[in-house]
């Protein structure tokens, strides 16, 4: 049925973005817009009667004079999240990231939620919805179903050579981890959960029929197993320049990304292009841009996680050495 089609990629989108976006837009002496996730704007969507005619509102790192607005701010934020709106047969929400407050401003709450979805009252669907942020911008609305990962071009233009990615941060780590699919199943998953945290710095060219050539200039990424329940402020992620594979602080997750699961950009003419890193390079004065993502299970993605996980965000900021 397409509502099933429609609620299994509704929650797939984990990581995306929309647009070419630009350095000089969204940076400012050195660090990244909305990152101190004080600023928000939200947005309001209603779903279809056919799966209850909800009416939902998202809240969105941006410009806070912008409230119950019906689409997404690209052009005047750099910040999206895996608040995802389809309109694929039919129209449908999943909202896994919150505002929350914290002292006299607010941070970001990601959740990873069993999302349950009743249809005419009758059929109940399932599937595992990771919360996550991220450098870029979702496709708003969704309108295909095919490939998650195609509406998702990660990452904003950025020169720079931070030496960490550096936040304040708090967890909950769930035990039990659960696969759902968005059919009417769910099974139990071996091992525990994971929160992620990663910033890739790249190098991106085009040939010349405008295919993107991706090289890795700069890894930062780390998962975390423990739940963390007083803030951590200011932890720092140093960011390793050049080949990381010959990092002791090394870990697979932090390979290229491969042809098996390849990211999508638009090129100069706004293109779609699909993409592998083809290779690492150890020259800073090659990055052209950067991707920061911060999940709350680290599989959210293939549907699996703890409804138990949750991933405080606040205060994101680059250092200079």
């Amino acid at each position: 049925m397409k509502y099933l089609a429609v609620i299994t990629f509704l929650l797939a989108c984990v990581f995306s973005s929309s647009a070419q976006q630009k350095e000089a837009s969204f940076i400012q002496d050195g660090q990244i817009i909305y990152s101190d996730m004080d600023s928000w704007y939200s947005r309001k969507v209603k779903e279809s009667v056919l799966i209850g005619g909800n009416e939902v509102v998202y809240y969105e790192p941006g410009p806070g004079d912008y409230s119950n607005i019906d689409k997404q701010l690209p052009a005047l934020t750099p910040w999206s999240s895996s608040n995802v709106y389809a309109e694929i047969g039919v129209s449908a929400a999943n909202q896994s990231v919150f505002r929350e407050r914290r002292g006299d401003g607010y941070c970001a709450r990601l959740e990873t939620r069993l999302k349950k979805v009743v249809v005419l009252g009758v059929v109940n669907v399932k599937a595992i919805a990771s919360g996550s942020i991220f450098l870029g911008q979702m496709e708003d609305p969704v309108t295909q179903a095919d490939n998650a990962r195609l509406n998702t071009f990660m990452g904003i233009e950025f020169t720079r050579a931070p030496s960490a990615l550096v936040f304040d941060y708090k967890s909950l780590i769930g035990k039990k981890r659960l696969k759902a699919t968005g059919g009417f199943k769910v099974r139990d998953v071996d091992g525990p959960d994971m929160a992620e945290a990663y910033a890739l710095l790249q190098n991106r060219t085009e040939d010349a029929t405008g295919n993107l050539i991706v090289k890795r200039v700069g890894t930062a990424w780390q998962r975390f197993d423990q739940s963390q329940s007083s803030w951590v402020n200011a932890y720092q992620m140093p960011i390793i320049y050049g080949d990381a594979t010959k990092s002791p602080n090394y870990q697979s997750y932090m390979n290229l990304i491969s042809e098996s699961d390849p990211y999508y950009a638009l090129n100069s003419k706004g293109e779609v292009k699909k993409y592998a890193e083809s290779g690492w390079t150890d020259n800073k004065e090659e990055v052209t841009h950067m991707i920061i993502v911060f999940s709350a299970s680290y599989q959210g993605g293939s549907f699996l996680g703890s409804p138990e996980s949750k991933l405080w965000i606040d205060n994101i900021r680059l250092k200079y050495d």
